[in-house]
C-alpha cells in the first residue's frame, strides 16, 4: 500500500492510491457481507460493478484548517499534525497543493502581511480557509484572547489591504464566545449537475463536502436514483424523507423529481443556510424541519407530537414516503431501530462516509434490500478514506416484478 499523505500531493501516483483503496473496501464489503446473517444480501451481487468517481489530483479541498506556529515576531508558519502521533507532531507547511490557488494564494498573502500587526498576530493559534466557485475566500483566526475593538480595526485594515491585492476575501475572528465577521461568513458553490445547476451556500463552522468536484459526482448518482425511483412510483406516492440533510446539499439536487420532500436536520445554523438555498434554487415542494432521526421515527409512528411541525403547518399524513435518502454520521446507523425504520422503506439512496459502518449497516439491509448500484467517491484523495454511494430497492417489489 502507498503511505497515506497529509501535508502533499502525488498525482502521477493518483490513479494507483484511488485503485488501492478501492481495492480494500471491495475486500471488506465482500468479508462483511458473504455471510449467512446476510446471504440474500450482497452475496448474490459480489461482481456487481461499482460507479467509481474520482477526485482532481490537485487543488481538489476547497476547505482547510491549519494550526498555527509561531517562529519570532514577524513571522509564522502553517502547520498540521500528523494523525495519532504522540506527543502530537506538528509538520510545518507553506503552501498546500490539495487546495486550489485561491485558498494558497489567501495562505501566502495571510503569512505574509498578518504578522506586521502585533494585535493580529498575538495568541493566533489556527487558521482555516474556505474557498466559493467564484475564488471568495472566508478566512477564519482563532485566538486565545478576547477581541476587541482595536482588534477589529486592525483586521479591517488588512482585510482592504489584501483584497488591494486582489484577493476576495472576508474574515471571520473567533475566541471564547465570540464571532466577528467582516464581510461574509459563507460562500457559494454552484455544481454542474445532469439535471442542470445546483446552488448551494455553505457557512463557516459548519460541515460541508469539502471536494466540490466530487460532491458534484456525489450529487449526479443521487439524482441519477431519484430519477429511476421516479419512473418505478406513481406521482401520488413519489415523496421522499431525508434524514441528516445538512445545509440541503443533497435536497436542492434531488427535491424537483419528486412530488414533496421533508428533510430533517438538527442543527439551526445549516438548517438556516438550507432555507436560503431553497430560495435560490427555486425549490417549491419541500420543507425543512429541525427533528433528530429519532425524533422523524416517533413522529411518522405517532409516539410523539412536535409544535416544531405544527408550526410549520406540516401534518405527515399528507405524505406518502415510499424514499429515504440518508448522509448519516461516520458512526452510521448502527442502531437497531434505526436500521429497521430504514428497511421500511421500499426504496434507499444511502451517501457513507465510512465503509466499517456502512458494511455494518448493509448486514441488516440486505436481508429485506438488494443493491442495485453501488458507488464510490474520493472526497478525500492519498487517504483510506472513500466514501460510498448505495441505492437499495425492495426485494418484495423486485419479486412482483418478475
Amino acid at each position: 500500500m502507498l503511505p497515506p499523505l497529509l501535508t502533499t500531493t502525488d498525482p502521477e501516483h493518483y490513479q494507483q492510491y484511488l485503485d488501492e483503496k478501492i481495492a480494500t473496501v471491495q475486500a471488506l464489503l465482500r468479508s462483511e457481507l458473504n455471510t449467512p446473517q446476510s446471504a440474500l444480501g450482497y452475496a448474490d451481487q459480489l461482481k456487481l460493478t461499482p460507479e467509481i468517481a474520482p477526485s482532481l489530483p490537485q487543488g481538489y479541498r476547497m476547505r482547510a484548517e491549519f494550526a498555527i506556529q509561531h517562529h519570532d515576531d514577524t513571522h509564522f508558519s502553517y502547520a498540521m499534525f500528523a494523525p495519532n502521533s504522540k506527543p502530537r507532531q506538528m509538520i510545518l507547511i507553506e503552501q498546500f497543493s490539495g487546495c486550489p490557488q485561491a485558498i494558497n494564494n489567501a495562505m501566502a498573502l495571510v503569512r505574509e502581511h498578518l504578522p506586521a500587526s502585533q494585535i493580529l498576530k498575538r495568541k493566533l493559534f489556527e487558521v482555516d480557509f474556505l474557498c466559493g466557485d467564484n475564488d471568495a475566500v472566508v478566512i477564519t483566526l482563532h485566538y486565545h484572547k478576547k477581541l476587541d475593538e482595536g482588534w477589529q480595526e486592525a483586521l479591517a485594515q488588512l482585510r482592504q489591504q489584501l483584497q488591494s491585492l486582489g484577493l476576495n476575501c472576508s474574515f471571520i475572528g473567533r475566541a471564547r464566545k465570540q464571532k466577528l465577521v467582516l464581510g461574509d461568513d459563507f460562500v457559494v458553490d454552484t455544481y454542474k449537475t445532469i439535471r442542470g445547476d445546483v446552488s448551494i451556500k455553505h457557512y463557516e463552522a459548519t460541515f460541508s463536502q469539502p471536494n466540490s468536484y466530487v460532491c458534484q459526482s456525489m450529487l449526479n448518482f443521487a439524482i441519477s436514483c431519484a430519477q429511476q425511483v421516479k419512473e418505478h412510483v406513481t406521482e401520488a406516492e413519489n415523496d421522499l424523507l431525508e434524514l441528516y440533510c445538512g445545509s440541503g446539499t443533497f435536497t436542492m439536487a434531488v427535491a424537483p423529481l419528486f412530488r414533496q420532500v421533508l428533510a430533517t436536520e438538527l442543527d439551526r445554523v445549516p438548517m438556516a443556510a438550507g432555507r436560503d438555498n431553497m430560495v435560490a434554487n427555486n425549490i417549491t415542494n419541500t420543507k425543512l424541519i429541525r427533528l433528530s432521526a429519532q425524533e422523524v421515527s416517533e413522529a411518522l409512528t405517532g409516539v410523539r407530537e412536535f409544535n416544531r411541525l405544527k408550526l410549520q403547518q406540516i401534518d405527515l399524513k399528507d405524505y406518502h414516503f415510499h424514499t429515504l435518502l440518508i448522509d448519516p454520521p461516520r458512526a452510521g446507523l448502527h442502531d437497531e431501530t434505526a436500521l429497521r425504520f430504514t428497511a421500511d422503506y421500499d426504496h434507499v439512496i444511502y451517501i457513507s462516509c465510512s465503509p466499517e459502518s456502512l458494511a455494518y449497516d448493509l448486514r441488516y439491509l440486505t436481508q429485506t434490500h438488494a443493491i442495485m448500484r453501488l458507488a464510490f467517491f474520493d472526497q478525500f484523495p492519498y487517504t483510506h478514506h472513500l466514501e460510498s454511494g448505495v441505492f437499495l430497492v425492495k426485494r418484495s417489489l423486485l419479486n412482483a416484478a418478475k
